[in-house]
């Protein structure tokens, strides 16, 4: 069985969403991150720059980074589709994805929300977070300009955790309804991802507000 260390509104949403998916046993630990538990010498184990999430196995090992976890997961446990095979030529896309929206836009609102972390200058905290919404919107373009010539999902008409984790990113938007306009395509792969049950389950969990909550699930 697994452990997912996690808390409400941070990247554990991915990885908790992919084990509700798949239907493998696992059980949650919600980190108590305001208590200092990801300062802990335990915790900094798991994850030794104490952030969420970190994923624990039965034999007491642990990884870390949650793109890394959910590929993990995908590869480990096949009986549920959510990602292409090593052989299959939707493999190189869904990497392809997974990685952009974890190594490109991801750390794009970390910058926004974290400027002073980039900046040594005290006064230079306002043009990061100025510069990384820019950035930002432009790497949403990127993805809505891929899903118009290919989508409805990022792998075309297969599902996959990549849209999953392009949901949870979405959910960081200050205030997620303002990409819905300007990107549709985004907001019909967000809408479709919570409908399923078990993104839904995380997503209870997480409490992200996207304007999605009182949709059907399928």
């Amino acid at each position: 069985m697994y452990i997912l260390y996690w808390h409400p509104c941070s990247s554990s949403y991915a990885a908790m969403a992919v084990l509700e998916e798949l239907g493998v046993p696992f059980r949650l630990h919600e980190v108590d991150y305001d208590g200092g538990e990801t300062r802990t010498e335990a915790y900094l184990r798991r994850q030794p720059l104490g952030l969420i999430p970190a994923l624990g196995f039965e034999d007491g090992a642990s990884m870390f980074e949650s793109a890394a976890i959910v590929l993990y997961l995908c590869d480990r446990h096949r009986r549920v589709d959510l990602a292409p095979l090593p052989e299959e030529p939707e493999r190189p896309p869904f990497l392809q994805w997974l990685f952009f929206l974890a190594d490109t836009l991801y750390p794009s609102y970390n910058r926004y929300y974290h400027p002073e972390r980039y900046t040594s200058a005290s006064a230079g905290a306002d043009a990061v977070k100025e510069q990384a919404s820019r950035t930002m919107m432009s790497q949403w373009r990127v993805i809505e300009d891929a899903l118009q010539r290919n989508g409805p999902w990022l792998l075309g008409r297969r599902f996959s955790a990549c849209d999953i984790y392009l949901q949870m990113i979405a959910t960081w938007h200050e205030q997620p309804t303002d990409l819905w306009p300007q990107f549709p395509c985004v907001r019909a792969v967000a809408q479709g991802v919570i409908t399923r049950a078990g993104c839904r389950r995380a997503m209870d969990r997480h409490r992200f507000e996207t304007g999605f909550e009182s949709l059907a699930v399928v």
